[in-house]
């Protein structure tokens, strides 16, 4: 049977005044509840997954034997995604205001894009359909906080 993810419940007060504007940031925090109460249905991650951090993605993705190249071969787009899905957390660390709170976002973000993934398993395009995915939401989720209130009202 598959183990529930427990989530942790958001920081009550980042460090610092939050970036967002009230009706943003209700929205963003939908979206992270949404991919997170998905992720809580699938089951339990891939082992190691909860320990993939920014840091050791950076890691791991200086040690890939592949330069990006997003009109290369497989790795070298597989190495591409992998660095632009960086930038984007990265990004989206410095706008949510807290590590704990990025690190919330990619296990969740996780969940859902292994679900999206499954379908290529075993093959070669599983990685740049996984990491395609990743790289999806996190634009997203960027349009949504940088987004000014007055068009965030005609939704």
């Amino acid at each position: 049977m598959p183990q529930a993810l427990h989530i942790t419940p958001f920081p009550t007060v980042p460090a610092r005044p939050s970036p967002l504007r009230p009706a943003a940031r209700t929205w963003v925090f939908g979206l992270a509840c949404l991919v997170m109460a998905t992720g809580a249905v699938i089951g339990s991650p891939p082992a190691g997954a909860a320990e993939d951090t920014l840091r050791d993605s950076r890691e791991q993705l200086r040690q890939f034997p592949f330069q990006p190249d997003c009109a290369g071969n497989t790795q070298e787009m597989v190495a591409c995604l992998w660095k632009r899905r960086n930038q984007g957390d990265a990004t989206l660390e410095g706008l949510l205001g807290t590590p704990a709170l990025l690190e919330q976002w990619r296990t969740s973000r996780r969940w859902v894009c292994r679900q999206a993934a499954q379908k290529a398993e075993g093959g070669s395009l599983h990685p740049i359909v996984w990491l395609s995915c990743e790289n999806a939401l996190n634009r997203e989720l960027l349009r949504q906080i940088r987004r000014p209130l007055a068009q965030s009202a005609d939704l």
